[in-house]
C-alpha cells in the first residue's frame, strides 16, 4: 500500500517546488520511493538552451509566455531590440504532416534565432493560417484571403511599435504568404516608419539556385537524384519542399509527434484524387489555379503528390537536424544586420 503523505508535507513540498523548480523538488526528502509525491518528483526539468554567453530557458523569447512585468521590464531595459513574427499555414501536408506544419517549423526557426541573439529579440504569437486556396482540394485546410492575411500581420507589427519595437522580421514558413507579403512591406515601411523585412525561412537554403542545390545534395537525397538527372518527371523534379524530404526531416528532428508512419502502398490504396470532383464550394478556391488540374497540363496534381509522398520517405531526424541550423543562421543573420541598421539609421533592406 502507497504511503500517506501529510497535509504538513505537502505545503512543504509545494513550496520547495515554488523556489526551486522540478529539479529541486526532486532533491527533496519528499521525492522518495513509495509516496504519492514520488510521481511529481520525476517531472522532467525543463530544457535549456545554450545561447553563447549563458543558459536560458526556451520560453523565454516567446513573448506569449512572458507576463506582462516580465515583458515590461524587458522593453524598459532597452535590451529588447527587435521582434519576429512567425507565419505559417493550417494545411495539407500529404498523409504523415500534422496540417500546423508550416507555422510549426516557422515558430521553430524564429525561436531559435531569437536564442542565438538573446535577449535582444522577443518571437510574437505566431500567424497560423496564411494563403493556400490552392490546397482547398485537399480536406483539412484552411485559408485566408491575401487581404486578411497582410491585414493580421500589418495589425500585429503596429502592436508591437506601439509599445517600443521598431524592428521586426516576419519569418515565414508558407510558400503562399511570400508574394503578398514582399508586396505589403515597402508601403509599411513607409507608413509605420519601422525596420521590416520579412524572409521565408526556406529561402536560406537557396533550393532554387544550382549552388545551394549543390550543398543541400551533400546530405539530402532527392537533390543528390535531381543534380544526378535521376528524377525521371516534372512531378518529381517539383515537388521537393513541400511535405517531402525537408518539412519530413525537419519534424522528425524538432516534432516526431507530429509526422505519422506511412508506406506507399497505403498511399497508392487510397485511390486519391485531386484533379476533378470537386464540390462547387471547393472549386471557387481552386479554379485560379486550374492549370495544375486534370491529367493534361504540365504538371498534373496527382503525379505531384504522389511524388512528394515518396520524396518523404528519403527523410531523417539529422538530416532535419542541419536544415534547422543552415535556416537558424540565415534568419538570425538577417535579423542582426537589421538590428544594426536600425541602431545607425540606415535605410533597409540593405542596398545591394
Amino acid at each position: 500500500m502507497s504511503q500517506k503523505v501529510s497535509r504538513r508535507a505537502w505545503f512543504s513540498s509545494l513550496r520547495t517546488l515554488m523556489t526551486s523548480g522540478a529539479a529541486g523538488l526532486a532533491a527533496s526528502s519528499l521525492s522518495t520511493s513509495g509516496t504519492a509525491l514520488s510521481q511529481t518528483s520525476q517531472l522532467p526539468t525543463p530544457s535549456i538552451e545554450w545561447t553563447g554567453r549563458s543558459y536560458v530557458h526556451p520560453q523565454k523569447v516567446l513573448l506569449w509566455e512572458n507576463t506582462r512585468k516580465e515583458y515590461r521590464e524587458a522593453i524598459e531595459s532597452g535590451q529588447v531590440k527587435a521582434a519576429i513574427i512567425p507565419t505559417g499555414s493550417t494545411e495539407q501536408h500529404n498523409e504523415h504532416l500534422a496540417l500546423i506544419c508550416d507555422t510549426a517549423c516557422a515558430t521553430l526557426i524564429s525561436q531559435q534565432a531569437a536564442l542565438r541573439l538573446y535577449p535582444q529579440v522577443k518571437v510574437s504569437t505566431p500567424c497560423p493560417l496564411g494563403y493556400a486556396p490552392y490546397h482547398m482540394a485537399r480536406k483539412g485546410t484552411l485559408t485566408l484571403r491575401k487581404e486578411t492575411f497582410t491585414a493580421y500581420v500589418y495589425d500585429v507589427i503596429k502592436s508591437l511599435r506601439a509599445h517600443g519595437i521598431r524592428t521586426v522580421l516576419v519569418v515565414n514558413g508558407h510558400n503562399g504568404n511570400h508574394g503578398p507579403l514582399l508586396e505589403a512591406m515597402p508601403e509599411w515601411r513607409r507608413t509605420l516608419g519601422m525596420t521590416l523585412d520579412s524572409a521565408t525561412y526556406l529561402s536560406g537554403l537557396r533550393e532554387g539556385d544550382p549552388e545551394g542545390q549543390r550543398e543541400l545534395a551533400k546530405f539530402l537525397t532527392s537533390y543528390r537524384l535531381l543534380l544526378e538527372g535521376k528524377l525521371d518527371s516534372m512531378a518529381r523534379r517539383t515537388g521537393m519542399s513541400h511535405a517531402s524530404e525537408i518539412e519530413t526531416s525537419i519534424l522528425m528532428a524538432a516534432y516526431p509527434d507530429r509526422v505519422r508512419p506511412f508506406t506507399m502502398e497505403e498511399y497508392d490504396q487510397a485511390k486519391l484524387n485531386f484533379e476533378s470532383g470537386f464540390s462547387p464550394e471547393v472549386w471557387e478556391y481552386v479554379e485560379p489555379f486550374k492549370e495544375q488540374r486534370g491529367p493534361n497540363v504540365a504538371n498534373p496534381e496527382n503525379p505531384r503528390d504522389r511524388a512528394r509522398q515518396e520524396q518523404a520517405l528519403f527523410a531523417t531526424k539529422e538530416k532535419g537536424e542541419r536544415l534547422i541550423t543552415l535556416a537558424t543562421d540565415f534568419i538570425s543573420d538577417r535579423l542582426q544586420r537589421m538590428i544594426q541598421a536600425a541602431e545607425k539609421g540606415t535605410p533597409w533592406p540593405e542596398k545591394a
